[in-house]
């Protein structure tokens, strides 16, 4: 059975912070909105579409959009070669 005899008592809790502590969410300036995005979809190999997920999460992460972080970094380095 669980020793319940060295929990705190509601009375040992703290208070809680003035009412004058606040934070500065509100002066913080509002994040830049982004472009709107868009859908694209077209089929590659099966083999070709796993190593570039896997590349998009060694490179950005094993999150949610990695892949279309990818594609876009992908695009820009194809833009910057276009250019030179």
């Amino acid at each position: 059975m669980a020793d319940i005899s060295k929990l705190k008592d509601k009375a040992g809790k703290g208070t809680p912070p003035a009412l004058q502590v606040t934070n500065t969410n509100l002066r913080t300036p509002p994040r830049d909105k982004t472009a709107k995005k868009g859908k694209i979809e077209f089929s590659v190999p099966e083999n070709i579409l796993d190593e570039f997920a896997l590349e998009a999460g060694k490179r950005f992460g094993f999150k949610k959009g990695s892949k279309s972080d990818l594609f876009v970094a992908m695009w820009d380095e194809y833009q910057s070669q276009k250019t030179s």
